[in-house]
């Protein structure tokens, strides 16, 4: 049976850094609800044009953000204890929210977003926009 990371000395930073009030960044609800109606089909924006070797290639904000959502989920599996929360285009770039497991070393985040990206290389065929991944929470398990 392992030992509960709550009682992991380390974890008093964590209740540390948790019992100071953090100010929501300015804009973070509205993105993330301007992209939650995007997913729901809520609202239609203008295809985003992407360079490729035959041109481009046009993909919905839509699409785009489901498609990173669901490979960001994937490939957070696969690392372990990382766990994407949102997902939003926000001025052309990629905004991938995460939780991550207590003791998930923070480089789990570089390695989401370079595995990320080069993923949606893959299946776009082009280039992405660019993406960024922030740790929004640590959990105990």
């Amino acid at each position: 049976m392992s030992e509960d990371p709550r009682d992991d000395p380390r974890w008093e930073q964590v209740r540390a850094a948790a019992s100071r009030p953090v100010p929501t960044p300015p804009g973070l609800v509205e993105r993330v609800l301007r992209s939650v109606g995007g997913v729901r089909g809520r609202h239609t924006t203008s295809p985003l044009d992407l360079p490729s070797a035959g041109g481009k290639t046009q993909v919905s904000e839509r699409a785009l953000v489901l498609m990173t959502r669901r490979l960001a989920a994937e490939i957070g599996r696969d690392l372990g204890g990382v766990y994407v929360s949102a997902v939003a285009l926000e001025d052309e770039v990629l905004q991938v929210l995460v939780t991550v497991r207590f003791g998930v070393e923070a480089a789990a985040a570089d390695v989401l977003r370079h595995r990320v990206t080069e993923a949606l290389t893959r299946q776009l065929g082009s280039a992405p926009p660019a993406v960024n991944v922030h740790v929004v929470d640590v959990h105990p398990d």
